[in-house]
């Protein structure tokens, strides 16, 4: 799936499990309930994405556009972040490990478009 143009498509349900998703261009997509366990999106354009109840624990999301992404529900246990531009992006009621959380809070601003949530608000931070 390496550098693959899947935008704007209905991937609800979708499993990229251990999958090379580098590079890969998933704008506008719904990955919603989607299992993406073991996946690299390193250095990938998933922004404007959906993925409410999406099951990504151990995904690298490093270098990553989440601009306006909605994890809402997901489950992001061991889950890279580093580098990636989370402006905009919705994290409520999402499980992620502390550390990470943290590191996101530093640089956490913006508003969703879609949930009217700050991204600072749906992290907890302080």
């Amino acid at each position: 799936m390496r550098g693959a143009d899947l935008s704007g498509q209905d991937l609800r349900g979708a499993v990229f499990a251990a999958c090379d998703c580098r590079k890969i261009n998933l704008r506008g997509s719904n990955l919603d309930s989607s299992t993406d366990t073991f996946a690299g999106f390193e250095g990938g354009d998933l922004q404007d994405t959906s993925w409410v109840q999406a099951l990504a624990d151990r995904v690298v999301f490093r270098m990553t556009n989440l601009q306006n992404a909605i994890f809402t529900n997901a489950i992001l246990t061991g889950s890279q972040f580093d580098g990636a531009d989370i402006t905009g992006a919705d994290f409520t009621e999402a499980i992620l490990d502390n550390y990470q959380r943290l590191k996101l809070c530093k640089r956490a601003t913006g508003t969703n478009s879609i949930t009217g949530v700050e991204t600072r608000e749906s992290l907890a931070c302080s």
